[in-house]
Parts: C-alpha cells; structure tokens; sequence
C-alpha cells in the first residue's frame, strides 16, 4: 500500500489499490477532466503540427538519407553500420511512413504520432503516480513545453523513446496494481521498444526494475520475468549495440561535446526549460526572462508549501514519509542527469540536453507534485504560472528566431525562378552529419546542378574527416563552367549571436575574399529567411 496522507508530497491517488474515494476521483470530476485531456491534446497536436512543417534540420538529415536513399533491408543494414549509432526503431518506422512521400511531416510522422500519444499516456502515468489535479499539470507541460515539443517533430528517435518510456511505467504500474499478466507483457514489450529506440532510455528501464524490486518484493519474480522477457526481445539488435559502441563516431561526438561542468549545466538548462539543442553554434534566449520569473515564482510557492507540510509533518506524532511512487518519479527524473554525468565521469561523455530525454516525463511529473503541494489559496496560481512560462517557450518554437533554418523557402524561390536547370552551389552542407546537405531533400528531383562547398562532396556515406572539403573557390570554378553563362544561386547560413560567428567570423572573411567570382558575373538579387539558422540565397548573373 501506499503511503499516508502525511507524506511529504500528498498524492490523489488513482490506481486500483488506492482509496475508494480516491479511485472515484475522475468520475467525480464529471465532465471536466475529460475535456480538459482533449482540449490539452488538441493543442499538443495543433502546435507539433505546425513545427513538424519546418525543414530538416541537423542529424534529420542523416535520417532522411537513411530512409529515403535504402529498401526496407538497406535501411537494417545501414542503421547497423558506422553511419548510425541509434538503434533500428524509428529509422524502419520511418522508412515504413515515407512510402507516401517525402514531405518533412512524413519523415517525422514516428515522432510525431508518439508525441501525441504522449500527451493523454502522460495524464494516466500521473493519475497512478502524483494524483489528479498534478497529472493535469505535468499532461500540460508535455503539451506545450519546448523539449517535447521539438522532439516530438524531429525525426530523429528520442520523442519516440519518450512515448514509450511513459508506457513502460504506466504498464508497471498497472501490473503492480492488478497483477495481470496481459499488463507484464505490455511493460517488457514496451520496455524493449524503447531499447530499440534508444540506448540511453537503459538508465530509466533500471531505475523501474529497481524501485518494483524495492517498493512491491511482493512482484519481484514477475518484473525480473517480465524484464528478461524485454531482454529476450531485444537479443537480436546486441550485434548492433556492440558495433555502436565500438563506432568510432562515438568518440567524435564526446570529442564536440567535452565532459566541463560548464557543459554540463548548459545541458540540464537546455533539457529542463531552455531551447531543445544545446550547442554553442546557436544562439538562444528561451523562454526569456519574463517566462523564467514566472517559473520562478511558480517553484517557490510549491517549495513553500512543501516545507510548509513536511514541518506540519515533522511536528506530529508520526513522522512524514515519501510516497514510494513519489520516489519512483524522483528516481524517473534524476536517471539520465545523474546517470550520464557517472559515466561521462569515467568513460565516453554521454552528457547533453538530447541524451536526458527519457528522464523529462519524471522531471514534468515531479515538477508538477512540487506545484501541487503549493499553500491551498495559490494552488492553482502555481501551476498556472509554471504552465504559462513553459508554453511561451513552446509558442518560440514557431517563431522566426527559434524556427529551423527555412531551406525549403530557398529551395521554392529557385525553383520559381531558376529554369529548367539552375546552377546552385550549395553551402548548406556545414551543419550536416552527411551525406546531405540542409538543400539536397528539396533539390533532389532531376534538373537542378548543384555543387557543395564548405563542405565534403560526398553524397554515398556520412561524412568523414578523411573527406576531403570543397572550398568556396573550387565550387565557384565548377558553378562557373557548369552555368555556361547561366545565372549562378547560391544559399548558404548564417549564425546570429553564436559563438561560431565570433570565432570562425575571421577564417570565413579570409575564405571568401579569395573567391573569385567567375569573369562577368555580379550579384542581382539577395534574399534570407529568419531562422534559429539564418538562411541566405544569393543570385548571380551575367552582366548585360
């Protein structure tokens, strides 16, 4: 059984081994809860599809030659391969989605879908876990907190792994609390699922088994059955895990990333309330001051309210107490920080802002108990304003600022304007892992002849520092000869605020004044388009 009523963080309970009156809760609420869970999915659904339609952007475009480039086997054997160090998961689902086409919804359609789906998966994990009115709350921050949000539209598996770690701990729960095995099998199947997901969701899957061993010995040979079974299922990927941690793009990626408490914090920043991606290419203020005071204020009134309770607690005759599902969510929450920072201590740096995803649905359900335990008159001001600074975070995502690069508004005007075969050099290629650029999935149909530059030519595999990058002069000789007189777009970025275009502002100055412009060309027409990214086109024409 659960813990009394003068726990530390006081829960509504909603499993079946709760309170009768407690148990009664949802149907209490008559209508309002219901049609507070559509309302809040709807605008979960409303704002991934909105961002889902902005260009791919990043390690996407490693997906998209994944699944677009190979057949249903191809994809398996790449996914195995050094090209890729993520399990197979999302890439076959992908593959699967962009049968119908090639659009960036369609490429993310597995995120996406699971994004979703994680909005209502989240109100029944905190119903069983921190109580009705704070699984409202935590239901609210995954409907419009910027870290789901962007990973729910990225193609890429860790809005997947999220979906499917909140379903692994719903299904626990319910196991524990009705000792049914259709509910067992749920849990080690949706447990394996997030393994083939992604690796880094293991610290979350053992913090699970850990804390059923500890809270419910009563079940410790169903869960340890019920995780071999998981273990069983995903048997035949272990090729694939050795193979990845062996890859060599292991080390690069903890080269780019060093292990610096600097790092470190920047990255719990950015996975708590900050802009999704931490990295010093990209300038970033999200929320914004005012989101963060609000936050602020939010915190305080539950932390008040929750030394407020453990002082009332400590003064009775029996000593406050953890709920032991309270524990469960803190021990969801700290999994992956605390998990990644011990093995980054002694091995490969596993520390950034994506690599904690799987511990966010913990952090938004124990933020939430936090919230609700706020003094009784300001109960709801405190969620209120912890949800309003995390949505005006969420609403960024779609504004010019924080959008990701818009390289298809490029990619539209040439194809408006270029003819039926337009010369374009391609400097988009710089912020790829390979072998795509930014530009190549919207210029991919026969007619156009483009030309990389600032990057490797490379178009069969990732790139790699063997490969040779092509200078802006050597793509501007080849623009030259393959235009024949024919006007010359170029489309490129540019980083605002970033640290990139502090340091490198002075080699990519020296760059670009040793390029000549081949004989008789000048430039007629600039264009950009805002972005977290700026993205920039540039025509060039003959002279008349």
């Amino acid at each position: 059984m659960n813990a009394p009523a003068s726990q530390a963080i006081p829960v509504e309970r909603g499993g079946p081994t709760a309170s009768a009156g407690a148990t009664a809760g949802p149907r209490a609420a008559g209508w309002a809860v219901p049609l507070a869970l559509v309302l809040l999915t709807a605008v979960g659904a409303v704002l991934r599809l909105v961002v889902a339609h902005q260009s791919l952007f990043g390690d996407e475009l490693s997906t998209y030659w994944i699944i677009t480039h190979h057949g249903g086997r191809g994809v398996l054997s790449t996914v195995h391969s050094d090209a890729e160090i993520t399990p197979p998961l999302y890439f076959v689902l992908g593959w699967a989605t962009t049968q119908f086409g090639h659009a960036p919804e369609l490429v993310r359609a597995p995120s996406l879908v699971a994004g979703i789906a994680s909005i209502p998966l989240m109100y029944a994990l905190g119903l069983r876990t921190v109580g009705r009115r704070a699984a409202l709350t935590a239901t609210a921050l995954m409907a419009v907190a910027p870290f789901p949000l962007y990973y729910s539209t990225e193609a890429r598996a860790y809005g997947l792994m999220m979906a499917l770690v909140i379903a692994s701990t719903l299904a626990l729960l319910l196991a524990v609390d009705t000792r049914k095995l259709r509910w067992w099998a749920l849990y080690a199947v949706c447990s394996a699922g997030a393994m083939y997901a992604h690796y880094t969701c293991a610290f979350v899957l053992a913090v699970q088994a850990l804390w059923v061993l500890w809270a419910h010995p009563v079940v410790r040979r169903q869960v340890i059955l019920a995780n071999v079974g998981a273990a069983l299922l995903f048997a035949p990927w272990i090729s694939g895990l050795l193979a990845d941690f062996r890859s060599p793009t292991t080390k690069i990626l903890s080269a780019l990333a060093p292990f610096t408490p600097h790092e470190v914090r920047a990255s719990l920043e950015h996975w708590a309330y900050g802009y999704p991606i931490h990295t010093d290419l990209l300038g970033s203020d999200l929320p914004g001051t005012p989101a963060l005071i609000m936050l602020a204020v939010a915190l305080a009134l539950g932390i008040a309210g929750l030394a407020a309770r453990l002082g009332r607690g400590a003064s009775g005759a029996a000593p406050a107490r953890l709920d032991r599902r309270i524990v469960l969510v803190v021990g969801l929450a700290l999994a992956l920080p605390v998990g990644t920072v011990v093995v980054s201590a002694v091995g490969t740096n596993l520390v950034s802002a994506r690599n904690l995803a799987a511990s966010w649905p913990g952090l938004a359900l124990l933020l939430a108990a936090v919230l609700a335990a706020a003094p009784a008159r300001l109960r709801l001001v405190a969620p209120v304003l912890a949800v309003a600074a995390f949505a005006v975070g969420g609403v960024k995502l779609l504004t010019d600022p924080f959008q990701r690069p818009d390289v298809r508004g490029a990619a539209d005007l040439i194809e408006q304007d270029g003819g039926p075969r337009p010369v374009v050099l391609d400097q988009t290629g710089f912020l790829s892992p390979g072998p795509l650029s930014a530009l190549d999935p919207f210029l991919e149909k026969p007619g156009p002849i483009v030309i990389r530059s600032e990057a490797p030519a490379e178009r069969d595999h990732p790139f790699t520092i063997a490969d040779p990058v092509v200078t802006i002069s050597q793509a501007f000789a080849q623009a030259g000869a393959a235009a024949a007189g024919r006007p010359i777009w170029v489309v490129g970025n540019r980083f605002p605020n970033s640290a990139l275009l502090k340091l490198g502002a002075a080699k990519l100055k020296a760059a670009r004044s040793s390029v000549h412009v081949p004989a008789g060309y000048r430039v007629v027409r600039r264009q950009s388009w805002p972005g977290v990214v700026e993205t920039q086109l540039t025509e060039y024409a003959r002279r008349p």
